[in-house]
């Protein structure tokens, strides 16, 4: 109970000052830069990224299921160091990194799995937003290191997203029959704006840093056509949705401030890398939307309803 009144308070401070986490990288499209800046990350470390096995990696404990790998956090702890081993060039990020990257690795099908029940996913299981995090991690390993290993092992991490959810992977339909690729892929998926965006980040990383010419269904231009079709979807005219739930009472669930900006980031990268007006009108557009007060009040009212009424796992 404290530890969701802290998480409660901090996000009300959130709202009303509107922070600065997941900012756009400005270079990421003409560099090999994580597009999500997560500098802020590593600059609050005992928040993000500990406790710490004895490699060095991030572990996360939780309330349901004590001390376990989460393989987002450790992809967001690689790319974190990749990005300030590009501005810096110290040697302790590169290293940091690769021994992220090697986590990676261990896997020998690619599949980054859960060890633990989630909700109504039941352990093990595998999120389009991991294995789409651990490609662009492996593919910028290759990059840095030469090694094909590391190219062959994102390309084998692909398979989920050609796969159903109810037969192990992430694949799903949205109302209209168009595919979608789950954060969590449950039996009833609510589709998560910011994992699916992660997912397609990664192949893009496929395609514009390996060079690697992917099948039809796999492309990331493929997925920013549906993405395009349907982004009206999570956008809620203030504010952006964390997902397409229809939650009691028909409330919709807001992103908090830190998922709003991190839309308006995988946006922004996706809709420069390709050359879509749409995707970079509707970023301004949710950039708009942040800068007003009004807004985010609104945003956050909207919040704290629907978090009275639906429980969140832990």
């Amino acid at each position: 109970m404290q530890t969701l009144r802290v998480k409660l308070l901090r996000d009300v401070a959130s709202y009303l000052r509107r922070n600065c986490d997941f900012s756009y990288r400005e270079d990421a499209v003409t560099s090999t830069a994580y597009p999500v800046d997560l500098a802020f990350t590593l600059e609050r470390e005992d928040l993000y990224y500990r406790p710490k096995d004895a490699d060095g990696l991030p572990v996360r404990i939780y309330l349901s299921a004590g001390r376990q790998y989460n393989p987002t956090r450790i992809a967001a702890y690689a790319l974190a160091h990749y990005n300030r081993y590009l501005d810096h060039e110290d040697e302790a990020d590169k290293a940091t990194f690769f021994r992220a990257a090697e986590w990676f690795m261990r896997s020998p099908d690619g599949r980054w799995r859960y060890e633990f029940d989630w909700g109504e996913l039941k352990a093990p299981w595998v999120s389009a937003m991991a294995q789409g995090e651990g490609v662009s991690v492996l593919v910028r390993a290759w990059y840095l290191s030469g090694e094909d290993r590391y190219l062959e092992q994102a390309l084998r991490a692909l398979e989920p997203f050609t796969q159903p959810a109810n037969e192990g992977g992430v694949l799903s339909f949205l109302e209209s029959g168009d595919p979608f690729l789950e954060e969590y892929p449950t039996p009833r998926p609510v589709h998560v704006l910011n994992g699916f965006l992660y997912a397609v980040i990664g192949l893009a990383d496929l395609e514009r840093i390996a060079g690697q010419v992917l099948p039809k269904g796999l492309r990331a231009s493929d997925w920013l056509g549906v993405l395009t079709k349907h982004l009206n979807g999570w956008n809620l005219g203030f504010w952006s949705a964390y997902d397409l739930a229809v939650g009691r009472y028909g409330l919709r669930n807001p992103a908090t401030v830190s998922y709003h900006r991190l839309h308006i980031a995988q946006l922004r990268f996706l809709g420069e890398w390709g050359s879509s007006d749409v995707l970079i009108a509707v970023a301004r557009q949710w950039q708009a939307y942040l800068k007003s007060t009004v807004n985010r009040v609104r945003a956050l009212a909207l919040k704290i309803s629907f978090r009275s009424l639906h429980k969140v796992p832990r």
